[in-house]
């Protein structure tokens, strides 16, 4: 029988991680409908920065 393990870790994990992969969408998206470039790479290369800030977007702080 063949069992597949799952590893529930990293950045983007459980219920935190669903909250931060929203966060990051929001700010991937915002900053490409307002075509902020530099924002974008940010967010792509580092994702946590991206997550924070697109939360902090939804709180209205970036």
């Amino acid at each position: 029988m063949i069992r597949i393990e799952y590893e529930n870790s990293g950045c983007f994990s459980g219920c935190t991680g669903i909250i931060a992969l929203a966060g990051w969408f929001t700010a991937v998206i915002r900053d490409v409908m307002f075509s902020k470039w530099l924002w974008v790479i940010f967010d792509v290369l580092i994702p946590p920065l991206g997550a924070f800030r697109g939360i902090f977007m939804w709180l209205g702080w970036a």
